[in-house]
C-alpha cells in the first residue's frame, strides 16, 4: 500500500511516497522561490548558449568611408581637386584676412572712430561676412560633390574587395563601423580594405 505525505523542509515542499517499491522522495517544487530560481537558471543557460553560438561566428567591422579616403587613388584625387579650387581657397583666405583687419581696427581705434567710420566699417564687415560665408559654403559643397563622385565610381570595386576579403578570411558577418560603439582593433578590417583597393587600382 502507498502512503503519500507532504513534508516541508525550509522553502521546499516534498511528497514522500512510502510503501510498495517506491520509497524515494520526489520534489514537487511548489515554492515560488524555487520556481524563480529555476527561471533564472534557464535564462543563464540560454544566454550561455547564445554566447557560445556567437563565439563561433567570425565577425569584422569596417569603416568604408575611411578605407576609401586612405587609398592612393583618393589621395591623388583630393590633391587634384584642391589644385582646381586653389583660386577659391585664395579668395576665402583674402576675405578672412580683410575681415580680421576690420576687427583689429575697431578693437584698436574704437574710442576715436567717428560715427560715420563706425557705420562704414560695420557695413563692410557685414558684406565681407556674407561673401565669405557664401564662398566657403560653395567650396565645401563642391568638395563634397566631387568626393561623392569618387565614392560612386569606386563603389563596385569596394564591394568586390569586400567579397574577396570574405572569401579569403572566412568572415560570417561584416558590420559598418558606425553601427558599433566599440570594436577590438583585431576585428577592424578598414586597413585591409584600403590595401585591397590599392591592389586593385
Amino acid at each position: 500500500m502507498r502512503v503519500v505525505e507532504a513534508v516541508r523542509v525550509g522553502v521546499y515542499t516534498f511528497q514522500r511516497v512510502s510503501g510498495g517499491t517506491d520509497s524515494v522522495p520526489r520534489a514537487a517544487y511548489r515554492s515560488p522561490q524555487v520556481r524563480k530560481l529555476m527561471t533564472v537558471v534557464a535564462v543563464v543557460a540560454a544566454l550561455s548558449m547564445a554566447q557560445a553560438a556567437a563565439a563561433q561566428l567570425k565577425i569584422a567591422v569596417v569603416d568604408v568611408n575611411e578605407a576609401i579616403g586612405q587609398t592612393r587613388e583618393a589621395q591623388d584625387f583630393l590633391r587634384r581637386v584642391q589644385e582646381e579650387l586653389r583660386g577659391d581657397q585664395e579668395t576665402i583666405r583674402n576675405l578672412t584676412a580683410e575681415r580680421s583687419r576690420i576687427e583689429e581696427r575697431v578693437e584698436r581705434d574704437g574710442d576715436v572712430l567717428s560715427e560715420q567710420e563706425r557705420i562704414r566699417l560695420s557695413e563692410d564687415y557685414e558684406r565681407l561676412t556674407a561673401d565669405l560665408q557664401f564662398r566657403a559654403e560653395s567650396y565645401q559643397k563642391t568638395l563634397q560633390r566631387r568626393r561623392n563622385e569618387l565614392f560612386r565610381q569606386m563603389g563596385p570595386r569596394v564591394q568586390a574587395a569586400l567579397d574577396d576579403l570574405v572569401q579569403r578570411e572566412g568572415y560570417d558577418m561584416i558590420v559598418p563601423g558606425g553601427a558599433v560603439i566599440y570594436v577590438n582593433p583585431q576585428h577592424d578590417i578598414t586597413r585591409k580594405l584600403t590595401e585591397r583597393l590599392d591592389e586593385r587600382s
